[in-house]
């Protein structure tokens, strides 16, 4: 009758019954118990609060001893001693005792039994394998005080074995006294399936079998027990762990094994431009270990041709008592929608079988943009929709624009040239100035009317004025501009004949009684008018032949269906390169067009070449890394370490890159300047290595420019 009735209980604890049920059931059995113990034979018995598992589910060992109380006045003391306590040998409570299906759930826990607070040291308790304790009052109010002949030896004396509380309830009644001693272990967790074999566990008794009265040497009246020896063992306990079942496991299960799910599905943004990324975020909570949920798959449920989620983005963080899952989405279409309520799947330990969830959907607002998500990607075969995945086709009207590859060479090589003359200048200009500007004021003052006599010879009228203006500013130092055929016989007559008077003052006369000619001047603007009109012409021609080329190559790339499609897309797109539209958009289409036809060489060297044309940009970073991905033939694949080493070759383009060093090179040329000491050499040291690196870093991508300006080909 008792064995049913723990087989009951047993099961009710498995199920998750109430506990008062399984304290009714409990005290049924402790009274079967009574019965059984009539002979008073002590019993040890060792029990779990199952016996058969699911992954993550845990468990408590219990421990029970029933012994037969003392009589008479003794019937309400323990019928052993916490001097010399019941000793507990259970090999697989040791520390270093390991299980593949089983593991401490607490890990951080050193005792297998969990701390009851004991308030009275004359609580019965037990010792444990080899756990000891340097406790010399452990046996004090001990109601039968020092009757042990070896008190001093053992309480004393050396460390004593550290003591584990029982949980104690006496049956007594009907001629009974039966102790019920009981302690349970911390819990376990199963990690894993299998099958654990819990050794048995043996437990060390020194029984009280009798009390006699006795008188000791100071002629006091004391108690001394009678001890015997009491060797029990319990049978082995085999535990059972199993996976979730393989039938019916839904395609969205996550891992989780639990009670008590849910799950919360959140978009970062409410209101998005088609072809943006978006992060989608999913939260779970309730299973007891966490870190044994894995990231659900829900392209299958996302990819409807509104959304479109990669799986291979997932990123997964563990927060306090849950899980947090993030994939990158796009929004193919543009519009008001819904984002669709997600599945996710669990075992509940309560009905034992599969059960899913629905997160809410969540509403989001979807505006029409310049960026053409690649629908079509999705049709592709699955190791290519495990990779990460570029961005999308871009219709910038900009993509036709021809962007010179370096707009400021002529400042950087003004910056690489004046520096040094500058240099020079400052140190040996200005004696050298003083001396030539003295020479030359005299040698102009002495030829200045040699030099006009010269220029009024010829036909041409602005030619003579500015002769005439000259001659009188350098040998006089007046306004040339306003002197008249009077103010130039009165100046110069005393220092010149009247031949050389009379030959300026005639070209005075002349330029003022001189006409416009209107005619030739309109003949020369209606020449040049038509010289503007035809180029025109012939630019906008050309400028209409590339736009309908650039537009063409886009409604290709988004109606591909396969490599052939986006291979015809790209040639488009290396036509408009090769008629002289080179740009960022143009070449980040070009390099999405030829990785998702398989050319992924072909493809870097177009990220590559866009990049040092405009610096790293997210769309960039996107396209290098997913065509790094294919390459390597891993979607897990993380850039290569000389872009974190490097940073500044790959971050800004080369034009910014040869700025800099141009700038660098002013500097130190500037702190040559400054007065010799530490400062000046501590400017010139740190310049120089700025430049070098610059310099460098530069020179590589002129070079690998160089090399691409003939065609992006793909690797042989």
């Amino acid at each position: 009758m008792r064995k049913v009735l723990k087989h009951y209980a047993a099961r009710m604890r498995r199920d998750g019954a109430s506990h008062a049920a399984c304290s009714v059931l409990a005290a049924l059995c402790a009274s079967c118990l009574a019965t059984d113990l009539a002979a008073a034979e002590p019993v040890f018995e060792m029990s779990a609060s199952a016996t058969n598992l699911v992954v993550t589910e845990q468990l408590v060992i219990s421990f029970d001893l029933w012994l037969q109380g003392l009589d008479d006045k003794f019937e309400e003391q323990p019928p052993f001693l916490n001097q010399r306590p019941p000793h507990m040998n259970a090999p697989f409570l040791a520390p270093d005792w390991t299980s593949a299906p089983l593991q401490p759930a607490n890990q951080d826990a050193r005792q297998p039994f969990p701390d009851t607070g004991r308030q009275s040291r004359q609580e019965p308790a037990f010792t444990l394998n080899d756990y000891v304790s340097n406790d010399m009052f452990s046996s004090m109010g001990d109601p039968f005080g020092i009757m042990n002949d070896d008190f001093f030896g053992q309480s004393i004396l050396g460390p004593k074995r550290r003591l584990f509380p029982f949980v104690t309830q006496r049956h007594a009644g009907n001629g009974s006294n039966i102790w019920h001693f009981t302690v349970s272990t911390m819990p376990y967790r199963a990690v894993s399936a299998g099958t654990v074999v819990l050794p048995p566990v043996s437990i060390s008794i020194p029984l009280i079998s009798a009390v006699r009265t006795v008188r000791d040497r100071f002629g006091r009246t004391v108690n001394v027990p009678a001890l015997k020896e009491v060797q029990l063992v319990t049978k082995p306990l085999e535990i059972v762990v199993s996976a979730p079942p393989q039938e019916g496991r839904p395609q969205s299960f996550c891992g989780a094994i639990c009670s008590n799910f849910s799950a919360k599905a959140s978009l970062d943004t409410s209101v998005c431009t088609a072809g943006d990324p978006l992060v989608l975020t999913l939260d779970v909570s309730g299973p007891d270990d966490p870190s044994a949920v894995h990231p659900p798959v829900l392209a299958p449920f996302v990819t409807n041709g509104i959304f479109r989620l990669d799986d291979a983005s997932v990123k997964t963080d563990t927060l306090s008592g849950a899980r947090r899952f993030t994939w990158r989405v796009r929004a193919v279409k543009a519009g008001t929608m819904e984002f669709p309520s997600l599945p996710i799947s669990f075992f509940n330990l309560t009905t034992r079988s599969y059960e899913t969830v629905h997160t809410e959907s969540i509403p989001i607002q979807v505006k029409a943009g310049a960026q053409a998500v690649l629908g079509s990607i999705d049709a592709l075969d699955g190791e290519k929709k495990a990779m990460p995945m570029p961005d999308g086709i871009d219709f910038d009207p900009r993509g036709t624009a021809a962007q010179p590859f370096l707009p400021h060479l002529t400042l950087a090589m003004l910056l690489f040239i004046l520096p040094p003359v500058l240099f020079m200048l400052a140190r040996i200009a200005p004696p050298v100035h003083r001396r030539i500007a003295a020479r030359n004021e005299a040698y102009r003052r002495t030829t200045a009317f040699a030099r006009c006599r010269r220029a009024l010879k010829s036909r041409n009228v602005s030619t003579r004025r500015d002769a005439i203006r000259r001659f009188f500013e350098v040998r006089y130092g007046i306004n040339g501009a306003t002197v008249t055929a009077a103010d130039a016989e009165r100046t110069m007559s005393p220092d010149f004949s009247a031949d050389e008077i009379s030959l300026v003052v005639s070209a005075l006369a002349e330029m003022d009684r001189s006409e416009y000619s209107a005619k030739k001047t309109l003949v020369s603007l209606a020449v040049l008018l038509s010289c503007v009109l035809g180029a025109a012409v012939l630019q906008a021609d050309a400028t209409s032949n590339l736009d309908f080329t650039y537009r063409r190559a886009g409604v290709l790339a988004t109606r591909a269906t396969g490599e052939t499609g986006f291979r015809e897309a790209a040639d488009a797109y290396e036509a408009c390169l090769k008629s002289g539209a080179v740009n960022p958009v143009l070449l980040l289409n070009l390099g999405t067009c030829r990785l998702l036809a398989g050319e992924v060489y072909a493809a870097t060297a177009a990220y590559s070449r866009a990049e040092r044309l405009c610096g790293e940009t997210p769309s960039t970073r996107r396209g290098i890394l997913a065509a790094t991905a294919r390459r390597m033939q891993d979607p897990n694949v993380d850039l290569p370490l000389a872009r974190v080493f490097f940073r500044p070759h790959f971050l800004y383009s080369t034009d910014a890159r040869l700025l800099f060093a141009a700038c660098v090179w002013s500097l130190a040329w500037l702190a040559a300047l400054l007065p010799p000491g530490s400062a000046r050499r501590f400017l010139m040291t740190c310049g120089a290595i700025l430049f070098v690196a610059a310099a460098l870093s530069t020179s590589v991508s002129l070079v690998e420019e160089h090399i691409a300006e003939g065609g992006i080909h793909e690797k042989v």
